[in-house]
């Protein structure tokens, strides 16, 4: 029997997901690691429904592209909004409690043996408990693979890879959201008197309900007479907002959006986004200066040296005049 080299390596997770939870569902996630054992999973994302009490079956694709055998395990963790980018951010305490876990919903997960370039399917069953209550509940199944010889020396490898479960149990569920920042920024720094474009519109999502939404809307930009300038998309292509989570959504406001258009005076913003099953809105309004003081200044010192130097060059030319009449008078 081989000697065991470590109990244990430290265990990193790479999950090549981010809560731009609609990519396509054709897309495959893939870990590798120095050994050169690798898996690809399909879909990166379960988006599941259903009632309380129900039973729901689905399966999870799973392909070995590494060189040899692969024995292949799963588990299930919770997961959370890791900050406000949308990255999730899996729980690796197991007393840690969730109100939204599917850990004990999730039956257990058949080990799998795939030769190389092989794929399989592992079917997933979720039992649903009857006094469920409505709203919406969370996952990642992740995968972890070693080679069948490596099995029972106590190592494991250093990478995993994980399918997303966002499942929603049916019924009243609360739905509820807020904005906690709209502003206009430039390098970071939000204000609303600025120089010239481009600059960045910034909106902080706050969903106070218990179901994951999908906000989208648009920012609608008026000039100082009442013209519309410009449409900006926010959260297109739709991205999830979890319970109890803030998410942020930036969009440009440059030449992508107002072409070669010089920006000058003062503008207004209108934020309209759209969520949840009624199609609740939530809007919002600011306004904020673009002055381009520096070619202001520029064009005025510039006016102010020519006005100088013009009336200077008048003054010496009335000079040389009077000089000349009174030479011309002394003559005579």
């Amino acid at each position: 029997m081989k000697k065991i080299v470590q109990k244990s390596i430290i265990l990193s997770l790479i999950i090549s997901l981010f809560m731009a939870y609609l990519m396509p569902l054709s897309a495959l996630a893939q870990s590798t690691n120095d050994t050169g054992q690798a898996l690809e999973i399909a879909p990166p994302l379960l988006e599941l429904s259903a009632n309380p009490g129900a039973t729901i079956n689905t399966q999870i694709s799973i392909r070995n592209i590494a060189k040899g055998k692969l024995l292949v395990n799963g588990k299930v963790n919770d997961f959370e909004a890791n900050g406000e980018d949308g990255n999730p951010k899996v729980i690796l305490d197991e007393n840690e409690t969730n109100p939204y876990s599917i850990k004990s919903w999730v039956g257990s997960l058949s080990e799998l043996t795939l030769a190389p370039k092989q794929i399989n399917n592992l079917k997933v069953v979720i039992r649903i408990p009857s006094n469920a209550a409505p709203g919406g509940y969370y996952g990642v199944i992740r995968f972890t693979a070693l080679p069948p010889e490596l099995k029972g020396t106590g190592v494991s490898l250093s990478a995993s890879i994980g399918v997303l479960v966002l499942l929603r149990v049916n019924g009243a569920v609360k739905e509820g959201m807020g904005v906690k920042e709209f502003s206009v920024n430039k390098f970071g720094q939000a204000g609303t008197f600025f120089e010239t474009a481009p600059l960045n519109f910034v909106e902080r999502l706050e969903n106070t309900g218990n179901i994951h939404e999908q906000p989208t809307g648009k920012i609608t930009i008026t000039d100082m007479f009442g013209r519309k300038v410009a449409n900006v998309n926010v959260n297109m292509p739709p991205r999830n907002v979890l319970p109890h989570s803030t998410r942020k959504f930036t969009q440009p406001l440059d030449s992508s959006v107002i072409g070669n258009r010089i920006l000058f005076g003062r503008y207004t913003a209108k934020l309209s986004v759209v969520y949840g099953d009624n199609k609740q809105t939530l809007t919002k309004t600011i306004s904020f200066w673009v002055i381009p003081y520096r070619l202001i200044g520029l064009i005025v010192l510039l006016i102010v040296t020519i006005g100088a130097g013009l009336y200077y060059l008048i003054r010496r030319y009335n000079r040389y005049i009077i000089s000349r009449a009174e030479k011309s008078r002394r003559r005579r």
